[in-house]
Order: structure tokens, then C-alpha cells, then sequence
């Protein structure tokens, strides 16, 4: 979705100074211009000097912010208010006008989709699935060296309302709150009950209904006060330099975020681009460990074969969609901070006839995150997981009329007030072993872990 490089922000003390002039030309623009019509809306932006996105939604009006970074931090995104919500696929009808000068970049829509919409509709998650495509009212993006600020008015806005909200922000970015401490809880789903689940899982693997399924976990940790998202986020973000970063607030300490290592389609005009990504072991202690951790995960036939199932849904999936595709011969190692995982990119040259949700249904979900075969796996999923996941592996990102960038949640958490629920899941195939995928999962929640200490 972008080219470039980024060179820096300003100090977070300049954040006002540099805000203020643009944010002060647009709240003029916004009371003046008159209202676009039906299915249209309208975008005006200011481009600004280099600032900390994190730090200027920190200070955002706090209950309905946005935050999106690719995984290689070449965009990103940060926003507040809702000018537009729908159900993804329907933003495409809606027309981007501008005031003067054509925007240097097409308005992007936040996309945030469940992992089982079925599973939902009667659930804690309920609040977070009313609308899967968000337009923001206000943004702050940071494309390659290019910072905007920018506003989108549709036919509802608040004109006054959203003037002053504007105004507001070069004062209310100074005013952070200090971040309570995490303590952990308790693991949602014990280690015996996890075991059962997994033998249970195995003995349906044996009889041939499945040859793999993702189970997955919780962690629950509490805080002395209302969690901010941004600044818990932030300190995510901080120990994991590589992922994609995402976070969705809907109300007041009700937030979605994580920092996940996986893409699901990335497009750029016609080229689509995803990836498999599968297997995993933690990372070692020093170079020398951590080399041979690498090169049994690459020689591991049990984790290889749970790659190539990922590898085998995604290609087939993109064929569908398009005239030409291009598969990785062999997968690589994908290093993060606490784990590493197999990884094959995977290309496409879409047809014409093809959109961003067409490609997500195609796509989502992959046996990355549900297994093999696909359908088989999300049925057996509510026998065997006690919860429901929510946005927890579902597709997150944003799509815009020039491209789109959508990740698979996971290595992510919901708060609640003062609580934070973490996820983690594990690849079962046969001849996983339930006490080593209860350890890979403890890998995978080391970020949430290191938050609490």
C-alpha cells in the first residue's frame, strides 16, 4: 500500500505546535464548506511535519479511536471519530470528493471482521461487530516521509461538533494519564482441560474429519485502573519491532489490539500479495541456540507438514481470484521477539472483476488460524474452544480505493475496563503433543507476560 522509508518523528513536545496550524485551517474549512450529497463524502487534508502518531492518539478524544501500521512500518494510520460505518464491501459505493486539490492520498476504511461471524452475534463481542468498515472522522496518517491531517465530512456531520473536536486536539494531546500496572490473573482454559481438548482433537484428526486444528487460549490480567489501549499498544509495540500493529476502540475501556506477525492480502492496484505462515518455535537464549531452534523448526516434518496445509488453502484461494500466480519454492524462517515461525509469500495478478472482499472471503479463514479442512475446523472449534473468539483471528486492517493492507489478528487481546483477556493458539496435527502446544502457546503470550512484569 506504500513505498518508502520513514525517518523519524518529532519530539512529543513539538506535538501541538505542529498540529495546531493545520488542524486550526481545517476546523475553518469544515465550518464553511457545505455537506456532500448521498453515498458521498467529502476529504480535505493538510500535510504537517514528521509526529508521533501513538503520542497524538493518546491525547484523542477518548471511545472511538483507530490505529493501523504495516509490518513494515512504511504506512501508518491513526484516527478518531466515525464519519461512515458499513458492512465491508459496501464503502465501495461511496464517492471521495475533495475540497481544492486532489488529496495526496485515497481515504482508507478501518476493516476489523470476526473469526466465526456466526459465533458473535450474542456475545462480549458484540459491541465490536456492529460495523466491520469504519471512514474516520478525523485522521493523522504517516505515508513513507509524508505526514497528513485530514477530515472527512458526509452528508450527517456535525460541522460545529467536529470543528471544535478539531481545535480540541492540539491541547488534549498533552494530557496523558499514567498507565496502571498488569497483573496476571488466570489462564481462561487450564492446563488439563486444554490437554482433554487437544486429545479430543487428536482422536478426530485420527478418524480422517480433520487433518489439522488451531486451538487456541486465554490469559486474563487486571490492572488498578481503566487500561488506556494506546499507551498498553505502545509498550506492545516497543518489545516487537516487526508486525503489523492494530488497535479498535468502541466505548470508553473497550478495545481490541495486538501486534501480529501475519498478513493475509495485501493489494496494490491488481498485485495481491499473502503469505503462510505456520510453525513455531521460541527464540534462543543467544545466537548459537537460537540458529538451532531455526533449524529445527525448518527440518521439523510435523511443522512442515502444518505449513504446507497453510501454503496449499492460500494458493488455491488466490487462483481463484486471479490470471497469474507466483509461490515462494521453499519457506523461511520469520524471526519476531519471543517466537519464529515458517513463512512462504505468495503473489497474484488479480482479474479485473475482483475486490477486497472478495479476496477476503476467499482467504479468511486460512489453516493458519482454523485448520484443514477449513469448514470441518470452525464446526469443531465450538465443541472445543469455551470461548468465543471474537476479532481474535479474524481479519484487521484498511482498505482504501488505491490499495489495501489486511493482517490476521492474532498475538492480540481485548480490554475490558480494567482487564485484559490475551489469546494464543497451536497448531494440532497428528503427532502434536498437548504439553508442548500448551508451551508453544506460553511463547506466544510472552508479550502480554512481559507487560505485567
Amino acid at each position: 500500500m506504500s513505498t518508502g522509508s520513514y525517518q523519524g518523528s518529532a519530539h512529543t513536545d513539538d506535538l501541538p505546535r505542529v498540529v495546531e496550524r493545520a488542524a486550526h485551517a481545517l476546523a475553518k474549512s469544515v465550518e464553511s464548506i457545505e455537506l456532500p450529497t448521498a453515498q458521498r463524502f467529502l476529504r480535505i487534508e493538510s500535510t504537517i511535519e514528521p509526529v508521533d502518531l501513538l503520542h497524538w492518539l493518546r491525547g484523542a478524544p477518548v471511545g472511538d479511536r483507530r490505529y493501523f501500521r504495516d509490518r513494515s512500518a512504511k504506512f501508518e494510520i491513526a484516527a478518531t471519530g466515525c464519519a461512515a460505518a458499513c458492512n465491508f464491501g459496501e464503502q465501495e459505493s461511496w464517492t471521495q470528493d475533495s475540497l481544492g486539490a486532489t488529496p495526496t492520498r485515497a481515504a482508507a476504511w478501518f476493516v476489523s471482521l470476526p473469526f466465526d461471524a456466526d459465533r458473535v452475534r450474542h456475545s462480549e463481542w458484540a459491541r465490536f461487530t456492529t460495523h466491520s468498515c469504519v471512514l474516520p472522522e478525523i485522521e493523522l496518517r504517516r505515508h513513507a516521509e509524508q505526514h497528513t491531517l485530514a477530515v472527512h465530512l458526509t452528508p450527517s456531520t456535525d460541522r460545529a461538533a467536529l470543528a471544535a473536536q478539531l481545535r480540541s486536539l492540539t491541547t488534549l494531546v498533552e494530557s496523558c494519564v499514567v498507565e496502571p500496572a498488569l497483573v496476571r490473573q488466570s489462564d481462561g482454559t487450564g492446563e488439563a482441560d486444554w490437554t482433554r481438548a487437544v486429545r479430543a482433537a487428536l482422536e478426530r484428526i485420527r478418524t480422517g474429519a480433520m487433518r489439522k486444528i488451531v486451538l487456541a487460549r486465554t490469559r486474563r490480567y487486571s490492572a488498578s485502573g481503566v487500561l488506556d489501549p494506546v499507551a498498553v499498544l505502545a509498550r506492545l509495540a516497543a518489545r516487537e519491532s516487526r508486525g503489523f500493529r492494530f488497535m479498535i476502540e468502541v466505548g470508553r475501556g473497550h478495545a481490541f489490539l495486538g501486534v501480529t506477525p501475519e498478513r493475509l492480502v495485501a493489494r496494490t492496484g491488481r498485485i495481491a500479495r499473502s503469505e503462510a505462515v505456520a510453525g513455531t518455535r521460541p527464540r534462543g537464549v543467544d545466537g548459537v541456540a537460537d540458529r538451532l531452534l531455526g533449524e529445527s523448526l525448518l527440518a521439523s516434518l510435523k511443522d512442515r507438514r502444518e505449513h504446507e496445509l497453510v501454503v496449499e488453502r492460500v494458493a488455491e484461494a488466490l487462483a481463484a481470484c486471479s490470471s497469474s500466480l507466483r509461490v515462494e519454492s521453499e519457506p523461511r524462517l520469520l524471526r519476531l521477539a519471543y517466537v519464529q515461525h515458517l513463512a512462504q509469500r505468495v503473489q497474484a495478478e488479480l482479474r479485473a472483476s475482483v475486490h477486497d472482499r472478495d479476496l477476503v472471503r476467499a482467504l479468511h479463514p486460512t489453516p493458519a488460524v482454523a485448520g484443514a479442512p477449513v469448514a470441518e475446523a470452525i464446526v469443531a472449534l465450538r465443541d472445543f474452544e469455551p470461548f468465543d473468539r471474537g476479532l481474535y483471528a479474524g481479519p484487521v486492517g484498511v482498505v482504501s480505493r488505491d490499495g489495501a493492507e489486511i493482517a490476521v489478528a492474532i498475538r492480540s487481546a481485548r480490554i475490558e475496563g480494567d482487564q485484559l483477556i490475551a489469546y494464543a493458539g497451536a497448531g494440532i496435527v497428528e503427532g502434536s503433543d498437548p504439553a508442548e502446544e500448551w508451551r508453544e502457546t506460553g511463547h506466544k503470550l510472552l508479550a502480554f507476560e512481559r507487560l505485567a512484569t
